[in-house]
C-alpha cells in the first residue's frame, strides 16, 4: 500500500513538473512573439523617422531665395583705373535639382542649381579734382546686372539638419552702367563660385562673381538736334540721332563678393 502511495506522489510530481515546463515554453513563445512585434514596430518607426528627416533635409529645402550685400570692383581695361563700390545689394531665386535620391555614404548629394532670376546692383562714386578752384567734385556710378545662373553643386549633410554646400555657376547676364553722363550696356557672361552653411530653412553664404565685356555707350552730352548738325536732311532719322548719341566702346571688368542670407523652402 505504501508503494502505491509513493507511486501516486511521484506521478503527480512528474505531472506538475511537466505542466510547469509546458507553461514556461508557452510563456517563452509568447514573449518571443511579442518581442518580434516590438522589433518590427521599432524598425517601422525608425524607417518612417528616417524618411521624414530625409524629406525635411533634402526635398523640402531644395528651393532658395537669397538676399545679399555686395562689395564690387569695376576695372576699366580701356582707360585704366579701378572703382570700388560704396554699397550694393543682390537678389536671387532658384532651385537645386539633385541628381540622385539617396545620399552617397548617407550624407552627400550632387545636384544642378538653376537660379531663375539673379539681380545685382552696386553704387560707386568717382572724385574729380578741379585744378583752378582746388575743389573736388563727386560723380555717382550705378551698375546693375540681370541674369540667370546654372551650374553644378555638392551638398554635405554631416549631422541632422546641418548642411554645407559648394557650387560653381555660369550666369548669362545683361549689364547696364551709368558713368560720366554715359549709359553703357552689353551682354556679359558672369562666373559665380560660392559656398554656404545651412541649418534647416536658414542659410548663410559667400559668393564670388566676375566677368568682362566691351560695353556700348550712349550719351546725351553734346547732343545737337539742330537741322544743321545733320547736313542736308531736314528730318534726321533715328540712325542719325543714335550715331550722335553713341559713345566709344569701353572694356570693363566686374569683380564682386556677395555675402548673403538664404531662405530655403
Amino acid at each position: 500500500m505504501k508503494k502505491f502511495y509513493i507511486l501516486m506522489i511521484l506521478a503527480l510530481a512528474v505531472s506538475g513538473i511537466r505542466a510547469q515546463e509546458q507553461t514556461k515554453e508557452a510563456t517563452t513563445q509568447r514573449l518571443d512573439s511579442l518581442q518580434q512585434v516590438v522589433d518590427r514596430l521599432t524598425t517601422n518607426v525608425a524607417t518612417i523617422e528616417k524618411e521624414n528627416l530625409n524629406q525635411a533635409i533634402w526635398k523640402d529645402r531644395a528651393k532658395y531665395f537669397n538676399i545679399g550685400y555686395v562689395k564690387q570692383t569695376l576695372t576699366d581695361k580701356t582707360f585704366g583705373g579701378d572703382i570700388t563700390s560704396d554699397f550694393g545689394v543682390s537678389l536671387s531665386n532658384g532651385k537645386t535639382y539633385y541628381l540622385h535620391k539617396k545620399p552617397i555614404a548617407g550624407m552627400i548629394k550632387f545636384g544642378l542649381d538653376w537660379t531663375w532670376l539673379d539681380i545685382n546692383y552696386a553704387k560707386s562714386s568717382i572724385d574729380y579734382g578741379d585744378e583752378e578752384s582746388g575743389t573736388t567734385e563727386s560723380s555717382d556710378v550705378h551698375q546693375a546686372e540681370f541674369g540667370m545662373q546654372f551650374g553644378p553643386s555638392v551638398t554635405i549633410n554631416p549631422v541632422h539638419h546641418l548642411k554645407v554646400s559648394g557650387y560653381f555657376r555660369v550666369t548669362p547676364s545683361y549689364s547696364m552702367l551709368y558713368m560720366d553722363e554715359t549709359f553703357h550696356h552689353h551682354y556679359v557672361t558672369m562666373l559665380n563660385a560660392g559656398c554656404a552653411v545651412a541649418w534647416k530653412a536658414i542659410s548663410l553664404g559667400v559668393e564670388w562673381r566676375w566677368g568682362s565685356a566691351k560695353y556700348n555707350g550712349l550719351t546725351l552730352d553734346g547732343l545737337d538736334l539742330d537741322e544743321d548738325s545733320f547736313g542736308e536732311e531736314d528730318n534726321p532719322s533715328m540712325g542719325d540721332v543714335m550715331d550722335q548719341m553713341s559713345a566709344p566702346k569701353r572694356k570693363l571688368k566686374t569683380s564682386s563678393m556677395r555675402i548673403y542670407l538664404s531662405f530655403r523652402f
